[in-house]
């Protein structure tokens, strides 16, 4: 039986399209060893693999960024300089670890210098995955040094990366050279039309667009009303970012009347007491599954993350987006410019301003057939079936 050993981060957003490559891959009979932070241990266990633990950067009690539960752009940008930084407290314990597992294929989130290292170290072949949508290449380790802080810290990252090299008898590398690597074969999770700068990813990447079971229907929550059309929004800032009770209130006001039918996803940190009055056409909740929401939806007023976005279009449902990391304005942007949404300020954006940009994007015709254009793309892109499938042929030429 082949084993596969699987590298994540630790964020909800680049987990979930990976547990159904991970399933596709049990029923194969590749046996999957996963290797993620503690909190996501039953997710991986539920999905078939076995489990392992991965420290967070800010758990190792070394991190030179201090990186946040929710980083910022610049956290963001930062995070392979602590990787890199910290390689040589992590690196070790896990060849170790590998030695023993001995993996036919690593694959890995390319954000995770890691298992990259890991691999070069024990030479064991190497699959990316990007479940995040990005540049082709990570600008912020190749760019001039502005403070003499970060020249510092490169310095230093490289330094402690050739030592880590030297000492299992590898020539020496620097984080440049680590974060350029390209592996025969990167899963993208998005389809090629929504990506940024599509021309410059050649054919080593693969383009499998969203990754996610359906899982069984349910019903929408509201009753229909036989003397009006009603109008269905869904509202989500995603599982990270999502602590905003003032924009969930202009929420409240925008899609005040009565032709409106809401549910509204706020995640953990926002209590549904601080959230109080709540309209009687509105349902709150911490959380929802999302894919069983977006078919009964008109409108989609989201974060833009990659997977909420790619979920979106994949049910046909036009958003209204209000990122807020640099990653979700790509997104957003890309969605606009495709004719499948609107990108607004979240920090500036009114009720009524987002009453009108829903509602005309609900009876945009236009939308709706470019939309039908894109649904297509995704079913032709494969999903998480096409991601496992090219997994398991790279394992029969290892």
């Amino acid at each position: 039986m082949a084993t596969i050993a699987f590298f994540n981060l630790p964020a909800r957003g680049h987990l979930n399209p990976t547990l159904p490559v991970v399933k596709e891959l049990v029923k194969l009979g590749i046996d999957v060893h996963y290797f993620v932070g503690e909190e996501y241990r039953k997710l991986v266990e539920d999905a078939g693999s076995t489990f392992h633990p991965l420290p967070s950067l800010n758990r190792l009690g070394d991190n030179p960024l201090q990186s946040a539960s929710a980083p910022n752009d610049k956290q963001i940008a930062l995070m392979p300089f602590a990787m890199g930084y910290q390689a040589p407290l992590v690196v070790p314990e896990l060849v170790a670890v590998l030695r023993t597992l001995r993996p036919d294929c690593l694959v890995y989130n390319t954000l995770s210098l890691w298992p990259r290292l890991a691999a070069r170290i024990l030479d064991i072949t190497s699959i990316g995955f990007r479940p995040y949508h990005g540049l082709r290449e990570q600008k912020s380790v190749g760019a001039p040094f502005s403070s003499g802080k970060l020249a510092n810290l490169a310095e230093e990252t490289d330094r402690r990366l050739s030592a880590l090299m030297s000492s299992f008898n590898k020539p020496p590398l620097t984080l440049i050279d680590l974060v350029s690597q390209v592996d025969d074969l990167t899963l993208m999770f998005i389809v090629k039309a929504l990506q940024h700068n599509a021309e410059a990813f050649d054919e080593r990447f693969l383009f499998v667009g969203p990754s996610f079971i359906e899982g069984e229907s349910e019903p929408w929550p509201f009753s229909d009303r036989p003397d009006r059309r009603m109008r269905r929004a869904y509202v989500s800032l995603g599982t990270m970012r999502n602590n905003d009770p003032a924009f969930y209130r202009a929420c409240f006001s925008a899609f005040s009347a009565d032709e409106w039918q809401v549910i509204m996803s706020v995640g953990e940190q926002v209590t549904l007491d601080s959230l109080s009055p709540i309209p009687d056409n509105f349902l709150v909740a911490s959380s929802v599954r999302q894919t069983a929401v977006l078919p009964h939806t008109d409108v989609f007023v989201t974060h833009g993350g990659l997977n909420s976005v790619m979920e979106s279009l994949t049910f046909g449902v036009p958003m209204v987006i209000v990122p807020s990391i640099r990653e979700q304005q790509l997104t957003a942007h890309r969605v606009q410019a495709l004719g499948c949404g609107v990108v607004l300020d979240r920090d500036s954006v009114t009720a009524a301003f987002l009453l009108q940009q829903a509602s005309a994007i609900i009876d945009d015709e236009t939308i709706r057939y470019r939309l039908r254009t894109i649904q297509e793309k995704i079913v032709a892109a494969g999903g998480y079936k096409r991601a496992a499938t090219a997994i398991a042929n790279m394992l029969k030429e290892a």
